[in-house]
């Protein structure tokens, strides 16, 4: 399947700016173009927060917000069935241009679409991905109450974000549009009741890595 979005896709303007798209929209006209080599040094644990996913072959993986690709190509690798969730034009081309340069275009789906502003994937998703994307959704509760009904009973989302940045990285990063403070992993400890969390501080900045499972047999409230 080429990367695509569904036909019954909503258009962007349906409430973009509730996910903030507009800002980031203008950011990323110019940051798409150096995100891959200006971003490593700040984003740690991708690598531990794919790892921990755990894929089978077979299942299917979403990635919410997977931005310029990074983990598409690392979640294909175990087989799983791979949609990147990208809403951001200008991250998106950069991840098809990805997919394209490694032979990947059949094996994942690229959906333009907000996540959170549509049911279509309520129940069908074994594992969710928020790799450095959690921080810079708005409505937030509402995402990660959607990752929870779109979970089956057992699966697994993983969250690799920033937690807390003093300073000079506290500033560049809020310019970037990322919002810092414990809330979020607050929320998921609470959403999650099975889970384990990884706290990193590299002295200028620290970021966190959540595991949870949404428990078998047990209905999304």
């Amino acid at each position: 399947m080429a990367p695509s979005t569904s036909p019954a896709s909503p258009p962007l303007s349906e409430p973009a700016d509730r996910f903030g798209l507009a800002a980031l929209e203008g950011f990323y006209s110019f940051h798409a173009q150096i995100y891959d080599w200006s971003r490593p040094f700040l984003l740690r644990g991708r690598a531990h927060a794919v790892a921990a996913l755990a894929l089978a072959p077979g299942e299917r993986v979403l990635d919410v917000g997977c931005g310029t690709g990074w983990s598409l190509p690392r979640l294909a690798r175990s087989g799983a069935r791979v949609t990147g969730i990208e809403p951001c034009a200008a991250m998106r081309a950069r991840a098809s241009e990805r997919l394209a340069r490694l032979g990947l275009v059949e094996a994942v789906r690229l959906d333009p679409r907000p996540y959170g502003s549509h049911t279509e994937y309520e129940g069908a998703a074994d594992a969710i991905l928020f790799s450095y994307s959690l921080t810079m959704i708005p409505p937030y509760t509402e995402v990660l109450e959607r990752a929870r009904r779109d979970l089956r009973p057992g699966g697994r989302v993983v969250v690799v974000d920033f937690l807390e940045a003093p300073g000079p990285v506290g500033f560049g990063l809020r310019r970037s549009h990322v919002q810092l403070g414990p809330a979020r992993l607050e929320l998921l400890c609470r959403l999650f009741e099975t889970h384990g969390t990884r706290i990193r501080s590299l002295g200028l900045w620290s970021y966190f890595v959540f595991r949870g499972e949404r428990p078998a047999g047990v209905r999304a409230a």
